[in-house]
């Protein structure tokens, strides 16, 4: 009788694991056509502190423009601007019958799942300002 170290051995992989691997490659295919891999697009929170109404605003990327809808004092509303790929977003609009835009434009990415805040305050004073990443 041959030794054991003498023996030839087989590196084969069993069925069971080729089989396990081919089910769990499988699987993240299937979840990532389902989208369970995708984040949220953004969203922005209008909030309008003015103390007037409001019924001129836009959320504008570089690429789109989503207008905002009318806002009572003291009243906010989401609105979901178009995002595709990276882009910068900001707050425009008129109060008091002046222009008004928010300053800069804040980085925004279109699967991200980004949250902003922007408000207009008393003065007609606009900011927009990155809250947090929603990708749950």
């Amino acid at each position: 009788m041959k030794p054991p170290w003498s023996r030839p051995q087989s590196f084969d992989t069993p069925r069971a694991a080729g089989l396990a691997g081919c089910v769990f490659l499988a699987l993240v295919l299937a979840a990532a056509l389902a989208g369970c891999g995708n984040a949220e697009a953004p969203r922005v929170r209008v909030v309008n502190h003015s103390g007037r109404r409001l019924d001129d605003l836009w959320i504008r990327t570089q690429h789109d423009s989503t207008r905002v809808p009318g806002l009572k004092a003291g009243d906010s509303v989401e609105v979901r601007p178009h995002v595709h790929g990276d882009d910068l977003l900001w707050l425009t609009g008129t109060f008091a019958g002046r222009y008004i835009q928010s300053e800069g434009g804040d980085y925004v990415e279109g699967t991200g799942g980004y949250r902003f805040r922007a408000v207009v305050d008393s003065n007609g004073h606009a900011t927009v300002k990155f809250i947090r990443l929603g990708l749950w």
